[in-house]
């Protein structure tokens, strides 16, 4: 099957050829990427910028999809003055076209920041100049726009509201996000013009919040500046912008009158329980995690524990996507002496996971591979990794069509027949843009996904003392110093998440033993390890990391195999939605049953799967760019006139039996508008 899988895709083939050679030269013509600081309290370290390459496969050709089509794309998308996100709202600012109402949200500048660190990360790569000269462009503009004192949110600017008048004015998100751009850009070129941007604009917030004025205790609505202020630190090695982001921390929740809907009713180091707007909350635990990297304080990291508990056990989707709700209210199982809130782009309450209404915004489901990365880089725990895969390959990628051209904002798990409505940012099918014609009005998601698959290859490998970690499966190169200074090169090879044979040989090693931890993922029994064709006694335990400890030679090969069974999973029973179903998955993949794949006349509705059956998977090289289908049996139901009906007498009798076959979930929505669902009745 793999060496059909190989001969079917000579373009792709030959694309990474091409990849491999180019990144090659480039990364071997480059100067040493500029130090950045490696936190105190972190297990994990990460791997240089440039150490690792993508060799092809599932992944690379995904960064090469990004560099050819998705980054390019949107670079001309966010030049329009009407889309949400826009790059002409900064020229506004910067006096360079007449001045005018902002096209863009007031969170357009963050979005057209993340631009930019997409092409950094692009370039830091592959050496393309187009992506160089576009940076030099925008950071232009962004240099111009700025005040003298150094701040800089464009809508603010244009419209003369004031700043610090209204925390969803998202000055801080913008400001956050500019920080963590130039850092990426700094380090993809060594050049320090957005980076001086940056510290102007780290200095203005360190006067205006060093005070912690009560006043704007609660600011920073979506708090992109935590994670920005650490980059700060960490690029500069000024302890001030390390003081920035604990103050930001400390700050929100610590006066009377914040709100759930943002995470500030509680101080984070008392908060129990995972509430309100998820990226905002993700956002959060990304910079309270950070902060706790760099200073150790164990209440924080306490808190984010407490936090991931409730999230994965009580409200988080099979597909890693979070966000149950477009609106709602918070009531606290803990808090209750707290008001309740109206909260929407929300976590629910425990176990409240509806499928067709499920918000599970891209950048919210983003945000938890963010979180569980850096959960992930403190611990050395495999459950914080399998969580973050479970995001990656599932509500992450669904989130952007096959043509890598068009976008969903919301992730649900079922979609219904036409005449069903749909709710707030849902879309019955991707959209490309969100000019006025959109029925979606933000665009924060699509350059959140693109800089997500420009930087993936960084969350691939991890070091320790005399340690490779390896997180993620796909073909690849790392070649990096260890912590002593020692070198080391292996390459990777696989065609997972299709197949689950991974091949790891050692092209260079240290002289003294040096431990391979390989990440086993939760669902992955019976996993075997084997080295130089002799297995290993080693304990290959599923949801932990093996540790395979030796000197190592060059040539040594090692070879996993994880177990690519079709899975059937059932919902805990307070899980009213999933009641009676089941959903399949095949390694890290969740799949569903889309109506494109159904016979005429069959309607989704009307089909029970039978686990029991004979259940299958094949690689389907022509359908949806290549995947792997699962096939098996299913009965039919009879159809029902629900006309003018509320409720039906039950009729066990089936109609017939057939054969069904489901897709991926990512790769739903990419032949027309479709009916889909993840969660399937059984018989």
């Amino acid at each position: 099957m793999a060496a059909e899988r190989q001969t079917s895709r000579p373009l792709a083939a030959a694309i990474a050829v091409m990849m491999i050679i180019g990144a090659w030269a480039w990364v071997g013509a480059q100067p040493p990427e500029p130090s950045v600081r490696f936190a105190p309290h972190q297990k994990l370290r990460t791997v240089p910028l440039r150490d690792v390459r993508w060799t092809g496969d599932f992944w690379g050709d995904r960064f090469e999809w990004c560099r050819r089509v998705v980054a390019p794309n949107l670079w001309r998308v966010m030049q329009l003055p009407d889309n949400a996100a826009t790059f002409n709202d900064l020229r506004m600012a910067a006096g360079l076209v007449p001045k005018g109402k902002p096209g863009g949200t007031k969170w357009s500048d963050g979005d057209c920041h993340k631009m930019v660190e997409t092409l950094a990360y692009l370039y830091a790569m592959t050496g393309d100049r187009q992506f160089d000269r576009w940076m030099d462009e925008a950071i232009t503009w962004i240099a111009k726009a700025q005040e003298p004192d150094g701040y800089l949110s464009s809508w603010v600017q244009l419209t003369g509201v004031g700043r610090w008048k209204d925390l969803h004015n998202h000055e801080l998100y913008n400001m956050g996000h500019l920080m963590t751009a130039a850092c990426a850009h700094y380090r993809a070129t060594g050049k320090d013009t957005y980076l001086n941007i940056a510290r102007r604009v780290g200095d203005y917030l360190y006067k205006v919040f060093s005070p912690r004025p009560k006043e704007l205790a609660h600011f920073g609505f979506n708090p992109s500046n935590i994670m920005g202020a650490i980059d700060l630190y960490r690029t500069t090695r000024e302890k001030k912008y390390l003081e920035l982001a604990g103050l930001f921390v400390d700050m929100r929740g610590s006066q009377p009158g914040g709100s759930n809907q943002n995470q500030a009713a509680v101080p984070l180091r008392k908060e129990q329980e995972a509430v309100g707007h998820c990226v905002t909350a993700t956002y959060l635990w990304c910079g309270a995690a950070d902060v706790y990297a760099e200073t150790g304080d164990r209440s924080l990291l306490e808190a984010l524990e407490r936090l991931w508990s409730d999230v994965t056990t009580h409200k988080m989707y099979l597909t890693g996507g979070i966000a149950a709700l477009h609106n709602g209210e918070v009531f606290r199982q803990t808090f209750r002496r707290w008001p309740r809130d109206s909260v929407h782009e929300a976590f629910g309450p425990p176990y409240h996971l509806p499928n067709r209404t499920a918000y599970n915004e891209t950048c919210a489901n983003i945000g938890n591979a963010m979180w569980n990365w850096r959960m992930l880089g403190l611990t050395g725990e495999a459950r914080f990794a399998d969580v973050m895969e479970r995001v990656l390959y599932n509500s992450m990628l669904s989130g952007i069509g096959l043509n890598g051209k068009e976008f969903f904002y919301t992730n649900p798990l079922r979609r219904c027949a036409p005449h069903v409505p749909l709710l707030h940012n849902d879309s019955a099918t991707r959209w490309p843009d969100t000019t006025p014609a959109s029925p979606v009005h933000c665009f924060c998601c699509p350059p959140n996904v693109a800089r997500r698959l420009a930087s993936l290859h960084r969350w691939v490998y991890s070091l320790s003392d005399r340690a490779v970690w390896v997180n993620l499966y796909g073909s690849s190169v790392l070649e990096t110093k260890l912590p002593d200074g020692s070198r080391v090169k292996l390459t990777q090879k696989t065609d997972y998440p299709w197949d689950g044979r991974i091949t790891i040989r050692i092209e260079q090693a240290p002289a003294k033993p040096m431990a391979l931890m390989l990440r086993i993922p939760g669902w992955a029994d019976r996993a075997r390890v084997r080295i130089n064709d002799r297995s290993q006694p080693e304990a290959v335990k599923a949801g932990t990391y093996a540790k395979i400890e030796r000197r190592w030679s060059a040539g040594d090969r090692i070879e996993l195999e994880l177990p690519m069974n079709v899975v059937f999973l059932q919902a805990h029973p307070l899980v009213e939605e999933a009641r009676g179903q089941v959903a399949v998955m095949r390694g890290p993949l969740v799949y569903c049953l889309e109506s494109p794949d159904l016979p005429d006349g069959i309607d989704i509705d009307n089909v029970a799967v039978l686990p029991a059956g004979r259940w299958t998977a094949a690689h389907r090289p022509d359908l949806l760019g290549g995947v792997t289908v699962v096939e098996g049996d299913a009965l039919l139901t009879k159809p029902v006139d629900w006309t003018g009906r509320l409720y039906h007498r039950y009729d066990p009798t089936p109609a017939g039996r057939i054969r069904v076959t489901l897709i991926p979930y990512y790769a739903w929505a990419n032949r027309g508008r479709s009916q889909m669902t993840v969660w399937l009745p059984m018989r």
